[in-house]
């Protein structure tokens, strides 16, 4: 499945397409005012302009749940089965699937300036060594 953001002078869009057994190609209408998107295997997530975060696709493992911690949001990460969220204080929120630990941040992840999300681990790059 592929994700683009179309914007135009006064609209953003996100067109999905490719398989949607999941749901995964059914853009949430919580996607109001999107700048940035994430693809994980079977959810995608959409960043907004004022730092809340949309989901959707399937839900086993609670990837598309959005926790209300999730707010003042500037970067999303999508994982085979999770979700990740960066906030503009630098910390990392994690919801989803969490067999493998992927979701347990650490202590140390502060200071948070990217993520990303692989198929049953997450990263977080710090603007600090160490």
């Amino acid at each position: 499945m592929n994700l683009v953001v179309q914007q135009g002078p006064a609209i953003t869009a996100i067109g999905a397409w490719g398989d949607n057994l999941s749901g995964q190609c059914n853009v949430s209408k919580a996607a109001t005012t999107p700048c940035a998107i994430a693809a994980g295997a079977f959810h995608c997530l959409a960043l907004n302009a004022d730092g809340t975060v949309a989901a959707w696709g399937k839900n086993w493992d609670g990837q598309t749940n959005v926790p209300p911690a999730a707010t003042n949001v500037v970067a999303v990460a999508a994982g085979g089965s999770h979700s990740l969220a960066l906030r503009d204080n630098g910390s990392v929120i994690a919801w989803g699937r969490n067999w493998d630990g992927q979701t347990n941040v650490p202590p140390t992840a502060t200071n948070v300036v990217a993520i990303a999300a692989g198929w049953a681990h997450s990263l977080a790059l710090r603007a600090t060594a160490r």
